[in-house]
């Protein structure tokens, strides 16, 4: 193996037709007070832009991805090539629209050096252009709608919870370090899930090994947001009727939550989620005929049928 001297970490970035996003985040990367290797995951799969940046940091490896493969096929490049020609430590799952602060993942290592039966943490995130609002504060698994909550999410960013080190159940896609011999384990993202949900599927796998996740509320994270979540009134929900790319993310989130409790939800929280999710998307469907989004309706069921394909596809073979 043609380990890596002096790096506890990997940092995995997937790139999409983001370059100069990528470019802030790699400068971020590079002011940390920790020495770093990085790997850059092309997903566009060629971003013109993209060679230019990497040019500046002669230290980043870039692997060109042959086609899009999804937040969690993308990743899985990188986290193959971290695990084979490196001797990490750890790997950092990282959003290349977000930054670091100097400090943060040396916070995230000494998290873990601190409690050895967690197998990831992941820090306080806010937003980059309001640091005062709070976009992840700490996850938790809600079976009622079969997905991760956030408490205090567009809140104030120094809530006291949001300030609270603790174990969470849901660590956040954006920013997540992760054990060497727990990814072992997992194997990467699931690919299936193309795009959503993939993080929290990675989370509940984790808590099946018998690992505990870290919120380090110390470790600071700035993240842009999604600009496809975002309409003429500032920040919307991905399933609102105001979204402009509702069709993609409702296929996408019905169809991977399906897939996702299917897997994972077991007894009572099976029906918990049945029930709940059954009244949910009675009311956005409602909701969205309130709105005329027939295309929202549409992309719900879209969604379902997929999720029947998989139950015919040896659904629980990875």
């Amino acid at each position: 193996m043609g380990g890596v001297l002096n790096c506890r970490t990997v940092v995995i970035l997937v790139n999409f037709k983001g370059a100069q996003d990528t470019a802030a985040c790699l400068r971020s990367l590079h002011a940390s007070n920790v020495v770093l290797r990085i790997v850059v995951v092309d997903n566009t799969p060629y971003d013109p832009e993209l060679p230019d940046v990497i040019a500046e940091y002669p230290d980043v490896h870039l692997i060109c991805a042959p086609d899009n493969l999804g937040f969690g096929g993308g990743n899985n490049l990188g986290i193959n090539w971290a695990m084979s020609q490196t001797d990490c430590e750890f790997l950092f799952i990282f959003n290349n629209d977000a930054t670091v602060e100097p400090n943060t993942i040396t916070k995230l290592e000494v998290s873990l050096d601190n409690h050895p039966e967690a197998g990831m943490v992941t820090p306080r995130i806010v937003f980059m252009g309001n640091p005062k609002m709070l976009w992840y504060g700490g996850g938790e698994v809600d079976w009622l709608r079969g997905a991760a909550i956030t408490p205090g999410v567009l809140g104030a960013s120094n809530a006291p919870l949001a300030l609270q080190a603790r174990n969470v159940s849901f660590a956040s896609g954006c920013a997540m370090l992760i054990r060497r011999n727990l990814m072992a384990q997992l194997g990467g993202f699931d690919e299936r899930f193309f795009m959503y949900e993939e993080d929290l599927e990675l989370c509940l796998r984790t808590q099946e090994l018998g690992w505990k996740i870290r919120y380090e509320p110390g470790a600071l994270v700035l993240h842009v947001v999604q600009a496809s979540s975002r309409g003429e009134q500032g920040f919307v929900g991905m399933l609102s009727p105001l979204n402009q790319n509702l069709p993609f993310y409702a296929y996408h989130l019905v169809r991977n939550r399906l897939i996702n409790m299917h897997l994972h939800a077991k007894g009572l929280n099976r029906l918990i989620f049945i029930v709940g999710f059954s009244l949910l998307l009675l009311k956005k469907s409602l909701h969205f005929v309130l709105h005329q989004r027939w295309d929202g309706i549409a992309a719900i069921f879209k969604g379902w049928r997929s999720y029947r394909e998989c139950l015919l596809l040896n659904f629980h073979k990875v």
